[in-house]
């Protein structure tokens, strides 16, 4: 089933909202596909997260992959249960007008690739989808934005708009059980630069988005998703906005060896899994970069100019909350 309009999008008004008018009616409706109804009763689940480069990773065969257990070994075992947190997803259909109207996002890569639609490989994949458009790509009839695809059900979606920095962008929330807990998903997408005077690459505009996203998430058990484009790493502020939400890279507490997942020029760490534990129940989260080729060699990573994060998220037995 497919449904446009089965969750809500938090809006800005005002100022702030009149300028992002002019990127929302250039974009298609939300998609909501509920294709797998029935999960496994698991307190363990894998996590993809990846910016696929608007569309051109090659997302579809990744998860394939992994449901045929080429990563077993990294701890994703294919009989777990699988969310995909999925940046710069690519979508087009006949919601988005076809002459565009305001403000649209760059597309200086046209052509390079062939680009997945991320419905059609929801579709193909048989998994559920909850997607949401940040910005058109150019003049073409089409959008990217953030998804989130599951084989278990998904409820109480929504799509948070982030404060207006250099273009719009509209994180993808939505629940899920593990076992008897909910357990909330977030794929977003901060700017990677701001507009004339933001000093260090717009740190100052990814601090503000990465405190509204804060602030619109209350659960206690949360992954998130995401590249956070930390042009200066973790001496940026969002950083110390995440880790004063409660939000830390693993469980326990860890730094990745990987020096980049950003694999064009300038090589720099952007894309992180990260993990909300405020009531303790999480026993284990593990994240690894994937490498298409063992050495790290070749223009691209699946198709892709970021890598993809892999890992687990394992969640304590009613045995092990009581200890």
């Amino acid at each position: 089933m497919t449904d446009s309009g089965s969750f809500d999008l938090t809006r800005h008004e005002g100022e702030e909202g009149f300028r992002l008018e002019e990127w929302r009616r250039n974009v298609g409706g939300h998609v909501s596909l509920d294709l797998s109804t029935a999960g496994p009763s698991a307190h363990s689940v894998v996590v993809l997260s990846w910016n696929v480069w608007i569309g051109r990773g090659t997302l579809a065969q990744v998860i394939l992959n992994l449901r045929n257990g080429e990563y077993a070994g990294l701890g994703a075992d294919p009989d777990l249960p699988l969310v995909v947190l999925v940046q710069e997803a690519f979508r087009s259909d006949a919601s988005i007008r076809p002459v565009q109207d305001g403000r649209v996002g760059r597309v200086l890569v046209a052509g390079l690739a062939a680009q997945e639609d991320i419905v059609e490989a929801a579709e193909r994949l048989g998994m559920n989808l909850r997607y949401a458009p940040s910005m058109r790509n150019g003049a073409t009839q089409s959008d990217r934005g953030n998804a989130i695809l599951s084989t278990l059900p998904l409820f109480d979606a929504q799509a948070i708009e982030l404060p207006l920095v250099l273009q719009r962008r509209v994180a993808v929330t939505s629940a899920i059980m593990l076992g008897d807990t909910r357990v909330r998903l977030i794929s977003a997408h901060l700017d990677p630069r701001g507009p004339p005077g933001h000093k260090w690459l717009g740190a100052a505009g990814r601090a503000q988005q990465a405190q509204h996203l804060c602030s619109s998430v209350s659960d206690d058990t949360v992954i998130l998703g995401a590249d956070l484009n930390l042009g200066r790493g973790r001496y940026e502020r969002t950083w110390q906005i995440l880790k004063d939400a409660d939000f830390t890279f693993g469980v326990p507490p860890s730094i990745p060896r990987w020096r980049h997942t950003y694999h064009a020029l300038p090589r720099l760490v952007l894309d992180y899994v990260m993990v909300r534990d405020r009531a303790g129940i999480i026993r284990e989260a593990h994240v690894h970069r994937l490498d298409e080729d063992p050495r790290d060699r070749g223009a691209r990573v699946f198709g892709s100019d970021h890598h993809p994060l892999l890992g687990q998220v394992r969640l304590k037995l009613k045995a092990e909350e009581s200890l």
